[in-house]
C-alpha cells in the first residue's frame, strides 16, 4: 500500500488513525455509532440471504440484536468483514473527487477504519456470539482476509490509478505471495 500512495497521503490516513486511536481511548468511544453500522451489516446481509427479520434493537444498555429466522457465516461475520463506515464515505468521493475531496477522505478514511478494527478487535477479545458461532481462529482467519482484501479499495479514491489500478495491484499482490510461499516451501524442503 505505501507503494501506491505518496508520503502526504500517508501522513494524511496516519493522522486519521491517529485521531481516531485518540478520541477512542482518550476520549469516549463511539459506541453508539459503531453499534449501528454492525447491527445494520447484519441487517442488510441476511436480508441478501432472503432471511426473516423478525426484530431490530439497539439499546444503550445491552447493545443490539437482530432476530432473524437463521443465519450463517456470512452474515454472522459481516460487521467485522464489511467497514460499512468506510463503504458509506466512498461513495461522495468517488462522485465528487478533486484533490481536497481526496484528501479530507483519506484523512476520513484513516479514522473510520481505525475505529472499525479497534470495535472488532474488541468483539474478538470479548467473544461475541458471531465469533463464536464460527469458530475463533476461522473468523479470524476470515476477517483478516478480507481487511487485506479491502485495504486497496478503501485506498483507491487517493491513489493516481484510482480504483482502475485495483486489479494490478490484486495481481500483484497474489504474485509477492506466491513467490514467499515457493520460497519458504523450498526452505522447508530443504531443511528435511
Amino acid at each position: 500500500m505505501a507503494a501506491r500512495l505518496s508520503q502526504t497521503q500517508g501522513l494524511i490516513l496516519l493522522g486519521g488513525a491517529i485521531a481516531y486511536i485518540f478520541v477512542h481511548f482518550l476520549v469516549r468511544k463511539p459506541e453508539r455509532m459503531y453499534l449501528w453500522a454492525h447491527e445494520f451489516t447484519h441487517l442488510f446481509v441476511a436480508k441478501m440471504f432472503l432471511r426473516r427479520v423478525h426484530g431490530f434493537h439497539i439499546t444503550s444498555r445491552s447493545g443490539g440484536k437482530v432476530v432473524i429466522d437463521r443465519t450463517n457465516v456470512a452474515i454472522d461475520l459481516a460487521p467485522y468483514v464489511v467497514p460499512l463506515y468506510n463503504v458509506v464515505a466512498l461513495l461522495p468521493v468517488t462522485l465528487v473527487g478533486g484533490g481536497d475531496a481526496r484528501r479530507i477522505y483519506l484523512g476520513a478514511a484513516g479514522f473510520l477504519f481505525s475505529m472499525h478494527l479497534c470495535f472488532s478487535v474488541e468483539g474478538f477479545i470479548d467473544g461475541q456470539p458471531d465469533v463464536r458461532r464460527s469458530g475463533r481462529v476461522f473468523s479470524l482467519a476470515v476477517v483478516a482476509l478480507a481487511i487485506m482484501l479491502w485495504a486497496p479499495v478503501l485506498a483507491a479514491p487517493a491513489s493516481p490509478a484510482g480504483f482502475s489500478g485495483i486489479p494490478a495491484f490484486y495481481r500483484e499482490w497474489i504474485g509477492k505471495g506466491m513467490e514467499t510461499a515457493l520460497r519458504l516451501f523450498a526452505r522447508c524442503r530443504a531443511l528435511l
